[in-house]
């Protein structure tokens, strides 16, 4: 399967670590993994399946024509460079099966948006599908330029993503035209596509041109504004049927709010002559006005920073994004007591070998299957810790404010957890270079009570006075500062007897340093 089947997951290629399936189909498996040569950067690694021989080619044919239709997909998707497109990272022979490395896409699908619209009450919004088709005619015109055809546009394999964009995916049945040295992958008579989204052209396994993507383009929309394709199967007549025979509907019969510039540029793009109909260009073009309206009040929490007219209406964003919370997975067991003590080594590797994202991953699920509040709150420390290693200390000080919090609410707050994870607050904020914050959090770690023989405590509690001296003298504050310096003498005497020698001196060589800083800028 892959070069090495261990604890952490798959390894690939010698760099790419799977962590979970994410489909399969006809030509591939498909996984997110982690790139462990680039500290663990997120990436969907594309697997062809085993091969074995068919019934309906020489199994040599086969093989040759899926790895060929595989290939092609990196040699399309790599080639061309636009925002719709994911990018591809890799690709190789691993195991004796060919890969790709590709970009790592988090949102929705357009067809899981179109399955979750009420069409009847509340239909979705004429500017925002203008505005997904418009983004998609955008990719499909740079890929036309290229000599290339999608043929196979639908909505599952259309994604929103964070900021409103959407990517077309899966070029594996893609057509490269006028290429000699590119032959046909298909066999005489077989046809490629999805029948609901099929052109009449490509229905009857001709060939297909840069419209047969309009065609099917015009399907996507008419589906995204009413909630189905505009031909229906029926027990006597197949999508290819009235592909081939049947007038395009009109879309505001269902939709009355639609333009009617829409509706004639619908009936256009679903034309039966591949000649008749507007080319990606066009369709943007006009399409494009209705993209930059804004969509209306509304707007559903989770689909807010998925809204695919932001790129129109905020260009350059201009504004803090979420990402969209994934769909809720069905529980997981609650974690054994051998589960943990195995994460807790699988994380200190990974953080040993800078892999910070993988280590946050497994820390992440390890939360999700904690089963109850002590061990969430302690899986929750451990990510936090993970964090401010990594330097994500805006997102480590959210951790330690919440761990805090749970134990101050659950012991007091003279508990050591509860003092650690201020300590760990503190610091987090000082590293943002929140001068106020850091002072009044390493005031709170100083002023709370600590067993003297806790040799950390007591560690802690000396970081925290110099910190506030630095502080202090950072905020020209030197009244504070030769305030908190008489605390660390009475400190020192009282803790560190025996050293208090040394210890003084180094606190009067630091006082000297932090009395420079006060001078600079006078």
């Amino acid at each position: 399967m892959g070069e090495a089947d261990e604890a952490g997951g798959r390894l690939i290629a010698g760099r790419y670590r799977l962590r979970a399936p994410l489909g399969a189909g006809g030509m591939g498996e498909v996984w997110e993994g982690y790139d462990e040569r680039l500290g663990g950067r997120r990436v969907v690694v594309k697997m062809m399946l085993d091969e074995r021989p068919t019934e309906l080619w020489p199994a040599a044919e086969a093989l040759e024509i899926r790895r060929e239709r595989f290939l092609r997909e990196v040699r399309t998707t790599a080639a061309i460079e636009h925002l719709g497109i994911p990018a591809v990272y890799d690709a190789g022979v691993s195991g004796g099966r060919l890969f790709i490395a590709m970009q790592l896409l988090h949102g929705r699908e357009v067809q899981t948006v179109i399955d979750e619209t009420d069409h009847e009450t509340e239909p979705f919004p004429v500017a925002r599908a203008a505005a997904i088709g418009a983004q998609i005619a955008s990719v499909l015109d740079e890929v036309h330029r290229q000599d290339v055809v999608h043929r196979d546009v639908k909505p599952s394999n259309l994604m929103l993503t964070p900021g409103g964009i959407v990517k077309v995916l899966d070029f594996g049945v893609a057509s490269l035209l006028g290429s000699g040295d590119n032959p046909r992958l298909t066999q005489v008579g077989m046809t490629v596509g999805t029948p609901p989204y099929m052109s009449p052209e490509q229905t009857l396994g001709n060939s297909v041109g840069p419209t047969s993507d309009v065609y099917a383009l015009a399907c996507v929309l008419h589906e995204v504004l009413t909630g189905r394709p505009p031909f229906a199967e029926s027990a006597s007549r197949s999508h290819q049927w009235h592909h081939i025979h049947s007038a395009p509907p009109r879309i505001r019969a269902a939709r009355p709010d639609v333009p009617e510039e829409i509706e004639s540029l619908l009936v256009a793009m679903l034309a039966k002559e591949p000649d008749d109909r507007p080319g990606a260009a066009d369709v943007y073009e006009r399409l494009l006005p209705f993209a930059s309206r804004p969509a209306g009040p509304g707007v559903p929490p989770d689909l807010a920073d998925l809204d695919p007219c932001l790129p129109f209406l905020r260009p350059l964003g201009g504004r803090l994004r979420r990402r969209a919370p994934a769909a809720p997975a069905p529980p997981a067991p609650a974690l054994t007591e051998r589960e943990i003590s195995e994460i807790g080594e699988r994380v200190e590797a990974l953080l040993n070998d800078d892999l910070f994202v993988e280590a946050f991953d497994v820390l992440e699920d390890a939360r999700a299957r904690a089963g109850d509040a002590p061990l969430g709150n302690e899986m929750s420390f451990r990510l936090a810790t993970a964090k401010f290693i990594a330097g994500r200390h805006t997102e480590a000080a959210a951790l330690f404010t919440e761990v805090g919090a749970y134990f101050t609410d659950r012991y007091g707050p003279d508990d050591p957890d509860a003092q650690v994870a201020r300590y760990y607050l503190a610091q987090c904020r000082d590293e943002m270079g929140d001068v106020s914050g850091a002072t009044a959090a390493f005031q709170d770690v100083a002023g709370a009570a600590f067993d003297p023989a806790d040799t950390a405590a007591v560690e802690r509690y000396f970081d925290a006075l110099a910190s506030l001296m630095r502080l202090h003298a950072v905020a020209r504050r030197p009244d504070l500062l030769a305030g908190t310096a008489q605390v660390m003498r009475d400190a020192v005497q009282r803790y560190r007897p025996d050293d208090a020698a040394e210890m003084l001196a180094e606190l009067d060589a630091y006082l000297a340093r932090l009395a420079r800083l006060l001078d600079v800028g006078r």
